[in-house]
């Protein structure tokens, strides 16, 4: 049994998902030397929390075009037929489930809300935006991109939906400010809704629309601590009720109010029927389709 390629003479899928990473790392760490000490300026801020979104698709190229020989349709992140359909999709679910959490929190409690953008200076709310929308595209690649959907070939789906997620909470817990074994677990739960999202249409788009839509609209419109960090905001929200209930320091992702509307949104996500694989990448997953052919090259 040849441990490094398969029987049809190709890299096995648990090396593919071990190479994404080493490579992955090796352009993070190139790109981020030039900011030795972390960011000083609001442009360093910009540009040091939006880079790894680079190295991620960076790291996706290289795999698709040198290892796998395959179109980038074929990971979901191209503009194929029906994307736009798919981030709607993702970013109405996202705002249902902000509807959701708010009206939970105002029945449990209350919340306090104030208009803070009159006090936040207008380049910095620029700059949180980008950087908010930066972030969840790379999370996405990293996170329900080629490590995801190679590992689901080398262990199966759900195994490898499962360990992704918890890798998703983990990283949450390990790098986030305020982080807590609650938190993390309802980080897990919200990978788990991202993954089954992915899964649903084999495009990031979808996922990509829930995680953009909630983040923005939980940190930069209402304001709430978002995933154990003040940022800037148009309001400043508070919720009154329980911190079991609605959250703690690390925001209302640590509550098992947001534990709810995370288990509603995976039900909900597996029940529609708008979403579905678009003809354009259901060719492109076809197991020859769009393969290099090295005996010509």
């Amino acid at each position: 049994m040849n441990l490094l390629f398969n029987p049809q003479h190709e890299i096995r899928n648990g090396w593919k998902f071990l190479l994404y990473w080493v490579v992955f790392t090796f352009l993070l760490i190139v790109t981020t030397l030039p900011f030795p000490g972390g960011p000083r300026t609001q442009l360093e801020r910009l540009v040091l929390n939006t880079i790894p979104i680079l190295p991620a698709l960076a790291a996706l190229v290289f795999m698709a075009r040198f290892v796998d020989r395959r179109p980038l349709s074929a990971y979901g992140v191209s503009f194929h037929e029906g994307w736009s359909r798919d981030f709607v999709l993702g970013g109405t679910l996202a705002a249902a489930m902000l509807v959701l959490l708010t009206l939970a929190n105002v029945i449990s409690g209350g919340v306090t809300m104030t208009w803070s953008a009159a006090n936040t200076d207008t380049k910095s709310l620029v700059v949180t935006a980008i950087v908010l929308i930066m972030s969840a595209a790379q999370e996405e690649i990293i996170f329900r991109g080629y490590p995801l959907q190679t590992l689901m070939k080398a262990v199966g789906t759900w195994p490898a939906i499962v360990a992704m997620s918890v890798a998703f909470g983990f990283v949450h817990y390990r790098y986030n400010p305020n982080a807590t074994v609650i938190g993390a677990v309802n980080t897990a739960l919200a990978g788990l809704l991202l993954s089954i999202a992915y899964l649903k249409t084999r495009s990031l788009w979808l996922p990509y629309g829930i995680h953009l839509v909630w983040n923005l609209g939980l940190g930069f419109v209402m304001g709430y601590t978002l995933s154990g960090m003040e940022i800037d905001s148009l309001w400043r929200s508070v919720p009154l009720g329980p911190k079991w209930l609605v959250g703690g320091q690390y925001g209302p992702e640590e509550g098992f109010v947001a534990t709810v509307v995370f288990t509603a949104a995976v039900f909900a996500i597996r029940a529609t029927r708008a979403a579905g694989v678009s003809p354009q990448v259901r060719a492109a997953l076809a197991p020859n389709a769009g393969k290099i052919n090295i005996s010509e090259n």
